[in-house]
Formats: structure tokens, C-alpha cells, sequence
């Protein structure tokens, strides 16, 4: 049996990966995926992370959320790798990419990330779609679905931030870092990005 593919889709809030998820699952057919989104919140862990978002909890060791995130992350490893032998696609919406971005913003070196994962040995993606927007484009996105700038958490709320997580984003896709990506220009229309994912994805 032909071992599936696995692909995910990163990109600041907003960016429209939702949306591309929702066109590969009718390209794929959802019985042939496997989709995951992190953090995930259904689970325990992924719960975690969400009062964190939303300044429910405050932690006092840049350490702890490292290892949140990733664990959140990490609960999944199994079910990946089966999925995969099954033939079955693997689709994420975020993954250990997400982690790499945000932490290394943060202050931790990609290196001591990246060992981490040298421990615990996350599947490695065939590629990695960044859907590239900029930070205003992020933030009248997240405004009008959620129905008001105060509704916003943490980081869909702070530009600098965001403009920030774009341009690190923009570094671990350009030095290829953990997986092969692909940038694509994500303020295009939905048609033309969804016609790129595809293309790229046909060649893998």
C-alpha cells in the first residue's frame, strides 16, 4: 500500500487555512484524511493551551509552554503514523511548524526546539503550506468573524505581535527549517491559492 501524505498549513490568524482544509478534504475525499488542528481543544492538553491564549493562566517558566504545546502536539503521534501507513492523507492545521515559529519569537533558540523534537520524534511533513498575509489583513479577518475587536485573544489582538509571528514565520519557511515548505501569497483569491496547495501537493 502506498504510504499517504502529509501535509500541513501554517499561517498567522486569518490566513485563510480553514478554508484551503475544507477544499483539500473534497479534493482528497474525508475518508481518505486523517485532520488534526492544534492546539487541539477538545483534548485535556489542548485546554491547557486555550486558557493560556486567553490569560487564564500565566506561566512564570517560558519552559512549561514549550512543552504544553508540544505535548499537545505529541498526543497525536500515533495516530498520525498509522494513518499514514494506511494510506490514508494526513491534513494539519498548524503543527510542530507552529511550535518552531512561536517559541523562537519567544526567545528560545530553534536549535534547543528542534532537540526536543530529537527526543520524541514527531512525523516529519512532505510539506508545509505557509499562507503568507500581512498583520492588518490578519486582524480585519479575525475582527469580522469573531464580531468585534474585543472578542480577540491574546495574539489575534496585539498587531505588533502578529506582524511579528509573520516575519518569524517567514524565516523558518525561507531556511527551510524541520520540513520542506512552500510561501504562497494568502491574500489572493481563495481559487488561485487553493490551485497552488495542489499544484505542489501533485508533485510530491
Amino acid at each position: 500500500m502506498e504510504k499517504g501524505k502529509f501535509i500541513v498549513i501554517e499561517g498567522i490568524d486569518g490566513c485563510g487555512g480553514e478554508t484551503q482544509i475544507n477544499l483539500l478534504k473534497k479534493y482528497f475525499g474525508e475518508e481518505n484524511i486523517l485532520f488534526l488542528s492544534f492546539p487541539c481543544y477538545e483534548t485535556k492538553l489542548g485546554q491547557i493551551v486555550d486558557d493560556f491564549l486567553h490569560k487564564k493562566i500565566i506561566y512564570e517558566v517560558k519552559d512549561v509552554e514549550l512543552l504544553v504545546y508540544y505535548a499537545d502536539i505529541l498526543q497525536f503521534k500515533s495516530a498520525i503514523i498509522k494513518a499514514l501507513s494506511e494510506g490514508k492523507q494526513v491534513i494539519t492545521d498548524r503543527y510542530f511548524t507552529s511550535t518552531i515559529a512561536f517559541q523562537s519569537l519567544a526567545g528560545k533558540s530553534i536549535d534547543d526546539i528542534l532537540n526536543l523534537n530529537n527526543i520524541f520524534k514527531l512525523p516529519v511533513p512532505d510539506i508545509c503550506f505557509l499562507l503568507d498575509i500581512s498583520a492588518e489583513e490578519s486582524q480585519r479577518r479575525k475582527s469580522k468573524e469573531k464580531e468585534g475587536f474585543i472578542n480577540l485573544d491574546r495574539n489575534e489582538g496585539n498587531l505588533v505581535f502578529m506582524d511579528s509571528i509573520r516575519n518569524q514565520y517567514l524565516k523558518v519557511a525561507q531556511e527551510q527549517i524541520f520540513c520542506k515548505w512552500e510561501i504562497i501569497d494568502g491574500e489572493k483569491t481563495i481559487n488561485e491559492v487553493f490551485e497552488e496547495i495542489k499544484n505542489k501537493i501533485d508533485l510530491i
